[in-house]
């Protein structure tokens, strides 16, 4: 057990998605992993619940839940991310065996959730990595559940530029009315943006030090980062982005960021602008990460790792 384990259980919310892959192998050894929903985003959603359990599976963790929730936006038609990803998700590493099928009890991923926040003894954290489709229509449909959840934290949104138009981060273009539910949902969020997770870099010689990960998990993650750091449109001389693992790295050690209270207003009707966040007051205000210390992300990160 890692010195940033949170007692109490986390569940995520992802689209693997390489950055993906990376925030939950380090969720893995950072908190309490509860259970795992998939969303389309990255790629379609018969793929991110495909690659979320080949990641399990490479972990050694085959015995964490993984549920498939929605394929679609909550009114909008999917937009994946494959020139990044690639046709498969998680272009860059052959994943040999395949996991073995999930059992199917009939219980889709809002009813799981619904059964297992129940049974949770104290509220618990959840962290989203992807478009908050399955976060906004759980919140609709199972209102009473909002006193289990302690906090949601997703990584997504910008309070500068986008990464899909000049104006919106992926996730946010993807689903804007979903991520518009979630900020006003009343519950305590917590937002980590593309304008911090672009000032986290992994330098590109860095990757070999995916190498020394003991076992197959090293060999996965070399793959998969040698390829993203090709197709990532953000990646520079200084490196790649690792957008995801700031989510998880933001509810293990909030310390590392500088947080601030924002009023924030998530546009869905003007085409152009779909995603962008302005700061508006009077709407619902959001936890929102300002700045990051990059070094101490970076120890925190590979000490997880290599741990």
């Amino acid at each position: 057990m890692t010195s940033g384990r949170l007692p109490r259980p986390v569940y995520l919310d992802m689209d693997p998605g390489h950055d993906d892959a990376l925030a939950l192998l380090a969720a893995l050894r950072a908190v309490t992993v509860r259970g795992v929903t998939t969303v389309a985003g990255n790629q379609r959603g018969e793929l991110t619940f495909l690659n979320a359990r080949r990641v399990l599976r490479v972990a050694g963790r085959t015995e964490v839940a993984v549920r498939r929730g929605y394929d679609q936006p909550l009114l909008r038609r999917l937009v994946t991310a494959e020139q990044v990803h690639g046709a498969s998700g998680l272009d860059g590493y052959h994943f040999q065996p395949e996991p073995e099928p999930s059992p199917d009890d009939g219980m889709g991923a809002m009813e799981w959730l619904d059964h297992r926040l129940a049974a949770e003894p104290d509220p618990v954290d959840w962290v989203a990595t992807g478009p908050l489709t399955n976060v906004a229509a759980f919140l609709l449909g199972h209102p009473h559940r909002k006193r289990q959840l302690k906090q949601i934290t997703f990584m997504g949104g910008s309070l500068g530029a986008g990464n899909v138009t000049p104006y919106a981060e992926f996730n946010t273009y993807v689903d804007p009315e979903a991520t518009a539910l979630v900020l006003s949902s009343g519950l305590p969020v917590a937002m980590v943006g593309l304008d911090v997770t672009l000032k986290a870099l992994l330098a590109h010689g860095d990757i070999d030090r995916f190498l020394r990960l003991p076992g197959e998990v090293g060999a996965m993650l070399f793959g998969l980062f040698r390829f993203f750091g090709g197709h990532e449109p953000s990646a520079n001389a200084g490196g790649m982005p690792v957008h995801d693992v700031l989510a998880v790295a933001a509810v293990a050690h909030p310390e590392f960021f500088r947080w601030q209270d924002v009023p924030l207003r998530v546009e869905c009707r003007d085409p152009e602008r779909r995603g962008a966040m302005t700061r508006v007051e009077g709407f619902p205000v959001t936890r929102v990460a300002v700045e990051v210390d990059v070094k101490a992300f970076f120890d925190w990160l590979w000490r997880t790792l290599e741990g």
